[in-house]
């Protein structure tokens, strides 16, 4: 084990050496009349999360109350702790309102961060999908700075909160993601490097980020690294070996991932009776 964590070390070291990211920010100014209200997906994908969503998801739904043209995804991703009866029983109101989306999925064995997250975005009806960890708090106003941001800049964005500690908060317009980007890189698994991978396929494509920074952050207070459902649950394993997978391909000039794959497929049950494959 030490062997191959040492290899992966001295491999991914000598790749990012090479490495040189045309990084492209937004200046910080919102100077653009808002001539659009993009329809923005909140997207949480979670397998055995219902503690920490039982806790973000109402609070995050009134949080962006203010903004209309707004949905939130959840994909089950063959949770086994009943997060849907609890969507039956107090968020129903919600669904019927057109304002949650509660998918899920029995076919996965191991919860995977990239394939979870395509599933998520594809199902998402929005012109921009932007993930939400299911500890994550948007805080108040979030989707509605994301349009003022889509505003500033409509296409090739990234919504982020800055360039370190993603958090898992990611997004982009949908038609970027699937057609630019290819979505999440499926080869990634388990535990690290998956935003970090979109979000550097997609500055060298020559997106720009559109910051937003930590006042549209917060954290219920779950532990970091959470990789019990996860088929190999070292994430400091596991995080090298998906940095290893990146570099390689930055350096091959792999911009645009799971070209000729069928990425994000999946069964899914949409709020308790649509049957979709994807």
């Amino acid at each position: 084990m030490n062997d191959l964590k040492r290899i992966y070390r001295e491999e991914f070291k000598d790749l990012e050496a090479r490495l040189s990211i045309p990084y492209k920010f937004w200046n910080g100014k919102l100077v653009k009349p808002i001539k659009e209200h993009y329809k923005i997906s909140l997207c949480t994908t979670c397998m055995n999360r219902a503690t920490d969503l039982k806790v973000s998801l109402p609070k995050n739904i009134q949080d962006n109350s203010d903004y209309d043209n707004v949905e939130f995804v959840v994909l089950d991703y063959n949770g086994q702790d009943n997060l849907g009866d609890w969507i039956k029983k107090d968020m129903m109101d919600f669904i019927n309102q057109g304002k949650l989306v509660y998918a899920r999925t029995d076919e996965p064995r191991f919860y995977s961060m990239t394939h979870s997250r395509n599933l998520a975005f594809k199902v998402a009806s929005g012109d921009i999908v932007n993930n939400i960890d299911a500890d994550n708090y948007t805080n108040a106003g979030f989707a509605n700075h994301i349009n003022k941001l889509a505003n500033e800049i409509p296409q090739k964005a990234i919504f982020a909160k800055g360039k370190k500690m993603l958090r898992g908060r990611l997004g982009f317009f949908k038609k970027d993601f699937i057609d630019l980007l290819g979505g999440y890189d499926e080869e990634i698994q388990d535990y690290g490097h998956d935003d970090w991978d979109l979000m550097n396929r997609a500055w060298f494509l020559g997106f720009t980020m559109m910051w937003y920074g930590g006042t549209y952050y917060g954290n219920v207070g779950s532990p970091k690294h959470q990789t019990t459902n996860m088929f190999n649950t070292d994430w400091k394993e596991t995080e090298l070996r998906n940095k290893t997978i990146s570099a390689r391909k930055t350096l091959a000039r792999i911009y645009k991932a799971n070209e000729g794959k069928h990425w994000g497929k999946g069964h899914i049950v949409k709020n308790f009776s649509e049957e979709i494959d994807l």
